[in-house]
């Protein structure tokens, strides 16, 4: 009976802390969005999308730093700092969880983003997105030229090349995206490998199912393709790199000593 009691009250406790993460990124973007829209209107037009850009990183990197200080989120993302200077490159990444983008831009402030086109005309979160210049994926033509542009002024462009979040064990079929796109920019591709030790918002995941709290995540620098003619070759490269990657996960208990020891070493 006190057994039972227990296991109720800490999924309770589990389900509000979900409420309350979840509550509190949908007034971040809203909010966010809202703001910058109105910030934006006083700033040239050629000031606007880097503003928006360092705004998006400031704004999540706030937001996890609230989740992580309540010991919701265990986050490694230290690695990615050393794509800061990084200019014109195509940061192609595994997607098991609606958090990936916003992880990768709490830690990068010069990334455009591939994103949904109803996304983008969301009237409550659109606004800060198109302002910071993401591109819609309306079609694959639009998407080389407008990519083609942002990697010429050096932004770091965010695409995930299994088009959907991960749906199998490791990784989803890459779409053909990615090397096209390097083919006719002629842009390196460096890889990015996002680690769970949980399941938490990954395909399939509803939005009320309650996690085991804190979830932890470990984002790190993979290895970089260059571009080749053989757009065939370089997806199942890559396709290969990622699959040979994440095969192994680590385990619960040594991947929580390495984002705990990660983040007191970051303080």
């Amino acid at each position: 009976m006190i057994h039972l009691l227990k296991h109720r009250l800490q999924h309770a406790r589990n389900f509000l802390i979900l409420l309350f993460g979840l509550l509190l990124l949908g007034c971040v973007m809203v909010v966010g969005s809202t703001s910058l829209l109105l910030y934006s209107a006083f700033l040239r037009r050629d000031q606007r999308k880097q503003n928006a850009r360092n705004a998006i990183t400031r704004t999540f990197r706030m937001y996890f730093g609230v989740l992580q200080s309540l010991h919701i989120l265990h986050l490694d993302l230290s690695d990615l700092d050393s794509l800061l200077n990084d200019r014109g490159v195509i940061l192609a990444s595994n997607h098991p969880s609606l958090l990936d983008a916003l992880l990768i831009n709490s830690r990068l402030s010069n990334v455009v983003c591939i994103m949904k086109e109803q996304v983008l005309k969301n009237v409550l979160f659109g606004h800060g997105a198109r302002i910071a210049g993401y591109i819609p994926n309306k079609s694959i033509r639009d998407i080389v030229n407008v990519a083609g542009e942002e990697l010429k002024i050096g932004s770091q462009l965010l695409l995930f090349p299994e088009g959907t979040r991960t749906r199998t064990a490791t990784v989803n079929k890459l779409q053909a995206t990615v090397a096209v796109i390097a083919k006719r920019t002629g842009a390196d591709v460096q890889t990015i490998l996002i680690e769970s030790d949980s399941g938490f918002l990954g395909k399939g995941w509803p939005l009320y199912r309650v996690p085991s709290f804190p979830v932890h995540f470990r984002v790190r620098v993979g290895r970089r393709f260059s571009p080749t003619d053989n757009v065939k070759q370089m997806v199942a490269e890559i396709q290969g790199y990622f699959e040979q990657e994440l095969a192994h996960p680590h385990s619960a208990a040594s991947y929580t000593k390495h984002c705990c020891g990660s983040m007191e070493a970051q303080r």
